[in-house]
């Protein structure tokens, strides 16, 4: 299944803070019948941080949002021209946010699988590099979800 649409991939977006990131994240959810309200949206992914920060290691943020605005599961990728600081685990600035949006319904099934699979995916520097190094929303969605089906 493709979660990844290259019309969801956003490329060299320079955002002053995290909430404004996370503020995009929930305009362009709306704007692409992923989620109905922006606000609902918006305070999901807040509070999902108040619990604790989704900043990975390696640039990587993989906040996501479980709430009943949501229409289906999808994934955005957002790829930033400069780094935001994000309380990363290994404390570098994210480079690329992947966020991950599904309905209250899926959220022990499809949420934990796609949660899982991405950051299996993200212990792999190939993996790692592709993402960072390409300027191809076609590219990334297309290399993103084949590795999401294999892994």
């Amino acid at each position: 299944m493709n979660f990844i649409k290259p019309e969801l991939v956003y490329l060299n977006q320079k955002f002053l803070n995290q909430n404004e990131a996370l503020n995009f994240i929930a305009i362009q959810a709306v704007k692409n019948n992923i989620a109905k309200d922006q606000d609902s949206l918006l305070s999901s992914f807040i509070q999902r941080e108040e619990e604790g920060s989704t900043g990975m290691m390696d640039g990587f943020a993989i906040p996501h949002a479980k709430h009943e605005t949501i229409n289906a599961a999808s994934l955005m990728i957002v790829k930033l021209d400069s780094g935001l600081d994000w309380a990363s685990m290994d404390g570098l600035p994210v480079e690329v946010i992947i966020a991950l949006m599904v309905p209250s319904e899926e959220s022990g099934t499809t949420h934990l699988k796609i949660l899982s699979k991405l950051a299996r995916l993200l212990m792999h520097q190939d993996v790692v590099n592709y993402i960072k190094e390409s300027q191809s929303e076609n590219a990334i969605a297309e290399f993103l979800n084949s590795k999401l089906e294999e892994a």
